[in-house]
């Protein structure tokens, strides 16, 4: 694994870890969501987990971990992942992009624009950063944040909360003919079923829902539930690559 950066389309800096073997054709790239980094022990392990199957870029969203920049909340990240998917396009001949909370909203924006991944996996989406605002930005989401993840919460730096921003909701019927997954934890504390359900019937075929029982929010739905998460998301990725 090394790290490597792209200029974003501001010349804002993304930082992302690169995990590469040979011979591999495809590639998983992962983006986080608010308060996470690729360095982190969920997306380390998830990346690694990922890795024994295929190539992995895990990246820093701006205003996040090695990245610069200030976050967003989704107003400019789709721009950071075209970035790291123009890098990921030089090498790669099959793509997949899998976005976790306001990651997964940013993957949304960028694939409905875009349409170059050969999939697209989605955890926890939000319809809008507008209806789960108020919990996002919550100290009680943030004190249980610093103790699971460790010092790269520290590294965040925000930008204004209200700039302008597409939502996920408005868009998602786009990314079709790419293949889409939505994967959401019964017991999400901050994304209620009702984002995912409502991006479902909005999103065109061909298109899947997921939902894990007592599962929680985002990267959580993997740490809790590993075993689940990894057979699910590489299924799918098996069942596009040779269906």
């Amino acid at each position: 694994m090394r790290e490597q950066t792209v200029e974003s389309y501001d010349k804002t800096k993304i930082a992302f870890n690169h995990f590469t073997r040979d011979g591999r054709d495809a590639v998983i790239v992962l983006c986080h969501g608010f308060w996470m980094s690729k360095d982190a022990k969920p997306f380390l392990d998830l990346s690694k987990d990922f890795f024994n199957y295929y190539n992995v870029i895990t990246m820093d969203q701006r205003g996040h971990g090695n990245s610069g920049g200030a976050f967003s909340f989704t107003s400019q990240e789709h721009e950071d992942i075209r970035a790291v998917i123009q890098y990921a396009k030089k090498i790669y001949t099959r793509i997949y992009l899998i976005g976790f909370s306001l990651g997964a909203a940013s993957s949304i924006i960028y694939v409905a624009q875009e349409k170059d991944v050969h999939g697209l996996m989605v955890v926890s989406p939000p319809m809008s950063f507008e209806e789960i605002e108020n919990r996002f930005l919550d100290k009680g989401a943030l004190i249980p944040a610093i103790k699971k993840f460790g010092p790269h919460v520290f590294k965040l730096r925000l930008g204004p909360v209200n700039s302008e921003k597409i939502k996920p909701a408005d868009v998602i019927d786009q990314i079709a003919p790419i293949p889409l997954l939505i994967m959401f934890g019964e017991k999400d504390p901050i994304i209620s079923k009702k984002h995912a359900e409502t991006l479902y019937e909005r999103a065109k075929n061909p298109k899947q829902i997921i939902m894990i029982k007592n599962g929680l929010h985002a990267e959580d739905l993997y740490r809790l539930n590993r075993n689940d998460f990894m057979r699910y998301s590489t299924s799918w990725v098996d069942e596009i690559q040779h269906g």
